[in-house]
């Protein structure tokens, strides 16, 4: 076997560079630049067409499949590798310790990092494949196999990206591949995945307006209620010295609830601005509808409804609710984040909390659940790879909540990105990637591809 550590070497320092550059480009869905040439809007175009320029840059082949994605591939022949990372990103909410599209270094030796938005999700890793991509061309190492990167735009909200490249592209799909959107060693099962809203229409005056969160698969931050000016209001605001803050302009005050955001699929290491926000509201106008959307908001697991359900591989249910909205037209959405193992009636679970909550539930998209046997040669093969790079003999494939392009592409599992013990505050601030970590990938993933390209169809 090649010596891919000392290979890597090398690229180390233009890798950085490649990830500071792409880091830069704010590829969060923009609807209010979307064209035809940027189905995503025109950051998430950005950043696809820098990737696209670094592919042919290195001598690859390129393709932009109609703003939805970029395709790098080579080779003529044999099996086909396929990588699957994304290039969006979730937006840049809550307080950072640097502007989060800056791409600050920090740190000297192992504790550097580079800190900005996507730096772990998931533009640290889509540069390191690129790199080990490249690093396998440069040494004529892909001989007798194809490879194939595909960078989706829209993987944040629901892959929509690679639904778009399979279904109406009509690319085929690679006969062994991994998205390095997860957890190292690799993940072998995911939890299903329903995404939607809660809806109604409803008079919840004195209240004028409630806008919170900024992504369905990420726990509520921040939440903004407009309400009448009211004195009382701001004294017991205080006195029950809740988490935020009001601005009285003398006729409507603003009133900022705050939480603490954390990935969808993990709420409960977030705290929701929504539950707080609706249980003071609904205590303070004794408005029950708000107390107890409150209650079924502040339990994660699905209990209070009768939603929760626990399955061998896939552990317990979760319940998120990242985004709400109530208009000047009486209409309240929440969105619900809902995640489910093998054992679970989730249609059942769904019913149960709209019957709870006394909201319609309006389905946007569902992910089922994704199970692999644990000694398929997909599933051993990088395992093999994964202890022969990092001598973790130990370390043993794991089911998570997460949702990654493993449900969306066939033959792909999710492999890394994230070591052991730096989880890198995706979806949160100060999101980051130890530079020892983002190097270490270039030659795990060349390993790997490298065994994959061996396999016998």
């Amino acid at each position: 076997m090649p010596n891919f550590k000392k290979l890597a070497k090398k690229y180390e320092s233009n890798c950085l560079a490649s990830l500071i550059e792409l880091v830069r480009k704010q590829s969060v869905y923009d609807e209010s630049s979307i064209t035809s040439f940027a189905p995503y809007g025109k950051g998430v175009k950005s950043g696809l067409d820098t990737l696209e320029k670094f592919g042919k840059e290195f001598g690859f082949n390129t393709k932009n499949v109609d703003g939805h994605a970029v395709e790098i591939s080579y080779g003529e022949k044999g099996p086909l590798i396929g990588i699957y990372a994304h290039c969006d990103v979730v937006p840049a909410s809550g307080k950072w310790d640097y502007p989060p599209f800056e791409a600050k270094l920090v740190g000297q030796g192992k504790e550097a990092k580079l800190i900005g938005r996507g730096t772990s999700d998931d533009k640290g890793p889509l540069i390191a494949s690129l790199y080990s991509l490249k690093l396998l061309k440069d040494n004529g190492l892909i001989d007798g196999y194809r490879v194939r990167l595909v960078a989706g735009g829209d993987e944040e909200r629901g892959s929509s990206c690679l639904d778009y490249y399979f279904n109406v592209a009509k690319n085929p799909h690679c006969d062994y591949g991994f998205t390095p959107d997860a957890d190292f060693p690799l993940i072998y099962a995911e939890k299903g995945i329903v995404h939607g809203s809660l809806t109604k229409l409803i008079d919840l005056s004195p209240i004028i307006a409630i806008d919170g969160g900024v992504a369905t698969n990420a726990v509520c931050d921040k939440m903004i209620v407009t309400i009448p000016s009211d004195k009382k209001f701001i004294k017991e605001f205080n006195d029950n010295k809740i988490n935020g803050d009001i601005t009285d302009t003398g006729q409507i005050m603003i009133v900022t609830f705050k939480g603490k955001s954390a990935h969808g699929s993990t709420p409960e290491l977030g705290e929701s601005a929504i539950a707080s926000g609706f249980a003071f509201l609904g205590q303070y106008y004794n408005n029950a509808f708000l107390l107890n959307l409150a209650k079924a908001i502040l339990d994660n697991r699905g209990v209070v409804f009768n939603g929760d359900s626990s399955s061998k591989e896939l552990g317990e249910a979760t319940f998120n609710y990242g985004i709400v909205i109530y208009n000047s037209k009486h209409v309240l959405n929440i969105s619900v984040d809902f995640r489910y193992g093998e054992e679970a009636k989730e249609e059942e679970a769904i019913a149960n909390l709209s019957k709870f909550v006394d909201m319609t539930f309006v389905l946007n998209s569902k992910a089922p659940i994704l199970l692999y046997k644990k000694d398929s040669p997909l599933v051993s093969t990088l395992m093999k790879s994964y202890r022969h790079m990092t001598h973790r003999f130990f370390d043993k494939p794991m089911a998570i909540g997460g949702g990654t392009y493993a449900k969306e592409a066939k033959n792909i599992v999710a492999y890394g990105s994230a070591f052991k013990g730096h989880p890198g505050n995706i979806h949160s601030p100060n999101e980051y990637i130890y530079l020892k970590d983002l190097y270490a990938q270039i030659a795990i993933y060349a390993d790997a591809i490298y065994r994959l390209g061996k396999l016998k169809k």
